[in-house]
C-alpha cells in the first residue's frame, strides 16, 4: 500500500484527489494539507512514500516547496498537480517523478502511480545488486527524469521534443496513429478499432499490414526522441503513456473548468487558435472536435456576459462570431457593447458585417428577419 499526502490550497481539489485515489486503490492518504508548512510540521509522524503537491501554493511556489519537503521526506517521490501546462518543464527540472494537469484524469493518475511503483522497484533491484549510484555527498541519486513532449492539437497537429524541436513523422498515418492513441487518454484500444478508424476503406489483410508498419514507425520515432516505452501493448490492445505529453487541449479543458477569471479568458483566446485537429480533419476526431468547440463557445458566452474589461469582452464576442458567423445574437451583443463604449462607427461595421454574411452566405435579408 502506497502512503501518500496531498498538498493543495483548494479544499475541493484535495477532496477530489482523495476520491480519485480511493477509486484507483492501493493508496492510503495519510493527510491533506492546504499549507506546505503544516505538512512539514508533521514530517516525523507521516513518512509518506508519495507527495501530491500543487505547484501554485499561497505561501511559496510548489517548485520551491519541493526542496523543503524532500529535506524532511528524503525517501518520498513528488507528483506535481497544476492547472498550468507551462509548469510541466520546470517540474521535470526538480526531483518530481511527474505532473498532473487539473482537472486530473484517472488514467493519468494511474500512470503516475505506475511510474512511482516502477522507480521503487528499480531502486530496490539496484540496492540489492549493490550498484546504486551516489552523488558527491554520498546521497542516493534518482534516475534522470525526462521532460514531457509538447503536443499541439488546436488547429494544426504538432509534436515537439523536450528541447522544443519539431518532431517529423515518416508518414501521415504515423502522425495520425500517435494522435489517435493520445486521443484515448491512456485507455487501451483494441487493434481492430484502430484498423476501423485509420484504414476504414481497406480490407482486413491490407489494413493489418499497414498497422504493423505504422506502429513500428510511431515507436521508432518516439525512441529517437528519447521515449522508447511510451507506447504499451498487450492482449491485442495498444495504449499511450500520456503522462509524458503536455498538450494544449488538456490546458484548454482546465481553463474551461476553472471559472471566469479574466486571465484565464485571455489565455483561452490565445490558446484556441482553431478546432481540434482542424488541419488534419481526422474523421474519428469529429465528436471531440464539436464537443470542444461547443464548450469553448459556452464558456466565452458566460465570460463575455460577466467581463469587466471592455477590450476583453470585445475580443471574446468577436471570437464567438468567428466560431459561429450565423448566430445573430453575437453580432447584436458586440454592436451594443461598442455603442456603449462610444464607438458608433465600429458598431455600424459589425451590423454591416452581419448583413453581408447573412445575405451572401444564407440569402437572408437581416431587415426582413427583424420584421419577422
Amino acid at each position: 500500500m502506497v502512503r501518500a499526502i496531498l498538498i493543495d490550497d483548494e479544499e475541493i481539489a484535495l477532496d477530489v484527489m482523495e476520491i480519485l485515489l480511493q477509486e484507483v486503490g492501493g493508496v492510503t492518504v495519510l493527510g491533506k494539507f492546504s499549507l506546505v508548512s503544516d505538512a512539514i510540521a508533521q514530517a516525523d509522524e507521516l513518512l509518506p512514500d508519495l507527495i501530491f503537491l500543487d505547484i501554485e501554493m499561497p505561501e511559496t511556489s510548489g517548485l520551491a516547496a519541493a526542496a523543503k519537503l524532500l529535506e524532511r521526506f528524503p525517501d518520498a517521490d513528488i507528483v506535481y498537480v497544476t492547472a498550468h501546462s507551462q509548469y510541466a518543464v520546470d517540474a521535470f527540472d526538480t526531483k518530481a517523478i511527474g505532473y498532473l494537469l487539473k482537472p486530473v484524469a484517472k488514467p493519468r493518475l494511474v500512470a503516475a502511480l505506475e511510474r512511482h511503483a516502477e522507480l521503487r522497484e528499480k531502486t530496490a533491484r539496484r540496492a540489492k545488486a549493490g550498484i546504486l549510484t551516489s552523488d558527491r555527498d554520498g546521497a542516493q541519486s534518482p534516475e534522470p527524469f525526462r521532460r514531457p513532449l509538447s503536443l499541439k492539437l488546436l488547429e494544426s497537429v504538432e509534436l515537439y521534443d523536450a528541447d522544443g524541436r519539431l518532431i517529423t513523422w515518416r508518414t501521415k498515418k504515423t502522425k495520425e496513429m500517435f494522435v489517435y492513441l493520445w486521443h484515448h487518454g491512456g485507455t487501451p484500444v483494441y487493434r481492430y478499432h484502430i484498423l476501423e478508424h485509420l484504414w476504414p476503406e481497406l480490407d482486413a489483410e491490407r489494413a493489418q499490414a499497414l498497422f504493423h508498419t505504422t506502429m513500428y514507425y510511431v515507436r521508432n520515432t518516439l525512441k529517437s526522441a528519447g521515449y522508447p516505452e511510451m507506447i504499451g501493448s498487450g492482449d491485442e490492445r495498444y495504449w499511450m503513456r500520456t503522462d509524458e505529453v503536455a498538450c494544449d487541449v488538456t490546458r484548454l479543458e482546465a481553463l474551461i473548468g476553472a471559472g471566469r477569471r479574466a486571465s484565464d479568458a485571455e489565455e483561452l483566446l490565445s490558446l484556441y487558435r482553431g478546432d481540434y485537429c482542424e488541419t488534419e480533419n481526422y474523421g474519428w476526431a469529429n465528436s471531440r472536435r464539436y464537443e470542444l468547440r461547443g464548450a469553448v463557445m459556452r464558456h466565452l458566452e458566460l465570460c463575455a456576459e460577466h467581463a469587466a474589461d471592455g477590450s476583453l469582452k470585445e475580443r471574446m464576442l468577436r471570437k464567438l462570431i468567428e466560431l459561429n458567423p450565423y448566430e445573430e445574437k453575437y453580432y447584436d451583443r458586440l454592436a451594443l457593447h461598442l455603442t456603449f463604449l462610444g464607438d458608433a462607427a465600429a458598431a455600424d461595421q459589425v451590423n454591416l458585417l452581419k448583413e453581408t454574411t447573412f445575405r451572401a452566405d444564407l440569402g437572408l435579408n437581416v431587415a426582413d428577419m427583424n420584421r419577422e
